[in-house]
């Protein structure tokens, strides 16, 4: 899940968005920016599938037109390789990395074949303790769905830490509502069995809590356990950490340093050149009902949101 923040009016967005497109703009900044993209995502499920949060579960038809435009226009690379570049002074210009958060299952039942099919390389970071667990996410609860504000989701992820079993007692003390099967986690033999398709797994913590609000201690499990609990159970040692809810503070980032992570993932928005910082990288995040013309302007560096 994602912080939110206020946009411009959609359609004067849409409208400047569509005109750097027809004026050659969003190209012109790919071509000159020796810097990296890398995207976010989080699902991606069937087309007339519409529970859960609606910003975080992309149609597929929609992805797979993202996936063949970078496909045409970028390099895509694991992040692996993207941070040996920063490293070495390599070349980033048109250079991309997919991310997906979460780990969800439909992400493999749907957006890792379009991958395979185009050969191209991508991160899931997984929530250690979420495989196999029954209920799923709690920002795809309907009762959250239907009544969360960002004056609410600020309290949620302060107060009661983004911590899941906090926020779904407030929600929904009995546990009464369901979740969606669609919108489950994947479990472990899948999530495996991917890695030999050139999908990587990344540590999102153990719990998904909000790393900016726990305690040194708290913040180190957060860190190091999810990382032994993935590999016990994947056989596949994470090589990079994204922050849950893109939430990171100095240290956040300094408890991913000392466990020997070759970077950190934020959502700061922006692009990445050789000076970043890897224990925070910045992602661009995809919102699951972005424009085409929006998906090409943010991706070249350009947005109209204001944090």
């Amino acid at each position: 899940m994602i912080p939110t923040t206020p946009s411009v009016r959609p359609r004067l967005a849409q409208a400047l968005y569509r005109g750097l497109r027809a004026s050659g703009a969003t190209a012109i900044s790919r071509c000159l920016q020796d810097a990296a993209l890398i995207l976010c995502y989080h699902n991606v499920v069937a087309s007339d599938q519409a529970a859960g949060d609606p910003e975080l579960h992309m149609p597929v038809e929609r992805f797979e037109w993202q996936m063949r435009w970078l496909a045409d226009r970028y390099e895509v690379v694991s992040l692996k390789q993207l941070t040996q570049r920063m490293a070495t002074g390599g070349r980033l210009k048109k250079v991309a990395a997919l991310t997906f958060d979460d780990g969800y299952a439909s992400v493999y039942d749907h957006a890792i074949p379009v991958l395979r099919a185009l050969g191209l390389p991508a991160t899931v970071f997984v929530v250690a303790d979420a495989p196999g667990a029954r209920d799923g996410f709690w920002w795809d609860h309907r009762d959250v769905v239907a009544s969360l504000t960002p004056a609410r989701r600020e309290q949620w992820l302060s107060r009661l830490r983004g911590d899941t079993d906090a926020i779904l007692s407030e929600v929904d003390p009995q546990r009464a509502i369901p979740f969606d099967p669609a919108l489950r986690p994947a479990d472990w033999p899948t999530i495996a069995a991917a890695t030999a398709f050139g999908i990587d797994v990344g540590a999102h913590s153990a719990t998904h809590r909000a790393l900016t609000m726990l305690t040194d201690a708290e913040i180190d499990r957060e860190v190091t356990a999810s990382r032994e609990i993935i590999h016990r159970a994947s056989h596949v040692c994470p090589e990079f950490f994204a922050y849950p809810y893109g939430l990171w503070d100095s240290r956040s980032s300094a408890a991913v340093r000392r466990a020997g992570y070759l970077g950190g993932l934020s959502l700061d928005p922006g692009l990445n050149d050789g000076a970043c910082d890897t224990s925070c990288l910045r992602r661009v995040n995809v919102p699951a009902r972005i424009s085409s013309p929006a998906f090409e302007a943010w991706a070249a560096g350009f947005s109209f949101r204001r944090s």
